[in-house]
């Protein structure tokens, strides 16, 4: 059975995206969040099912889940998850900016 965590900026984003749904409609954006949890459940059993996104970080996995990329790191039991955004934000200012903290 994969497990699977969410960083604490995974966490943030996450708020970020729901609190911005449930502005025009709560029932979706709890719908959203439990719906991005079921596919972390499923990613967590096949962590290499997602894309590699080595060139933004080594062994940085993600997978697409409607207009948001899923972004998470395998392990032996599962996945770490650390950053859940919108597919078109700017991927490699996000990356970069997690290296200069």
């Amino acid at each position: 059975m994969g497990n699977y965590s969410f960083s604490d900026e995974a966490i943030q984003d996450l708020e970020e995206i729901c609190e911005y749904i449930a502005r025009n409609n709560p029932k979706a954006a709890s719908k959203i969040f439990d719906q991005i949890r079921q596919k972390c459940k499923l990613v967590a059993e096949f962590p290499n099912m997602g894309k590699s996104y080595a060139r933004l970080a080594p062994n940085l996995r993600g997978i697409v889940f409607q207009d948001y990329l899923i972004f998470y790191y395998p392990r032996e039991d599962g996945i770490d998850i650390v950053h859940v955004v919108s597919g078109y934000q700017d991927l490699e200012s996000l990356f970069s900016d997690s290296d200069d903290e």
